[in-house]
């Protein structure tokens, strides 16, 4: 007969064999610029591009090291992009990099954020019109959108309807949900045209498709036909 003790600790085991084998998994090696794994590596296809469209991201601190995180991508390709960390304890939130000189716009679709319209549009084309983004899960960029110092005062403009978003590494708890790199990406395009921005656009692709096949949610690290309409 087995003691008591004995048997509760043989049922146990295979669950401690679990949480190593999920320690172990979470612990793989990954590039710190795209978040996969090294011999997945994208960094060498993400371009480098200069725009004029004023773009600034409050970053919330539990997202940087996060390889699913795609501000990582937006950074490398836009390399004057201001991120400006939020949620430390110390230093406080600094919001100097927010230039007076230009009228600051928050993007973030709350209920009663007006759609963006032209005339903000050909602003921002100006150079007079900026936009800050919100990376984080959906409840953090929600209480980052009231509560960080200056950017709660900031008007708030959503972005108009567009396609479904194709980064499903993680899930979107809303149906209007997207990537901070998409929300980016979409504003870039209305401002800078679908043209000067689509070499952003096929590397997120390929980013994205590499990511999904690394999860087993696609059969290959292709990118889809479906995602060039």
């Amino acid at each position: 007969m087995i003691p008591r003790g004995r048997a509760i600790a043989r049922r146990r085991a295979p669950t401690y064999a679990r949480h190593a084998m999920t320690a172990r998994r979470r612990h793989k090696p990954r590039c710190a610029g795209c978040g996969l794994k090294p011999d997945g590596c994208a960094c060498a296809l993400l371009p480098r591009i200069e725009l004029g469209t004023k773009l600034t991201v409050v970053q919330h601190v539990r997202e940087i090291h996060k390889p699913t995180n795609t501000v990582r991508l937006l950074a490398q390709m836009l390399p004057d992009l201001p991120v400006l960390p939020f949620g430390m304890r110390a230093p406080a939130f600094d919001p100097t990099p927010l230039a007076d000189d230009v009228q600051w716009h928050l993007l973030f679709p709350r209920e009663d954020a007006p759609v963006l319209d032209e005339a903000a549009i050909v602003r921002a084309r100006a150079g007079k019109l900026g936009f800050v983004l919100l990376d984080g899960t959906w409840h953090q960029c929600t209480r980052m959108s009231r509560r960080v110092p200056r950017i709660c005062d900031l008007p708030c403009v959503a972005l108009p309807a567009g396609p479904a978003s194709i980064w499903t590494v993680r899930t979107q708890h809303e149906a209007h949900g997207m990537s901070t790199f998409e929300a980016a990406l979409r504003v870039l395009e209305l401002v800078e045209g679908r043209e000067r921005t689509a070499p952003m656009r096929d590397a997120f692709a390929v980013v994205t498709a590499r990511m999904l096949f690394l999860k087993g949610r696609l059969p290959s690290p292709d990118v889809p036909a479906a995602w060039n309409t």
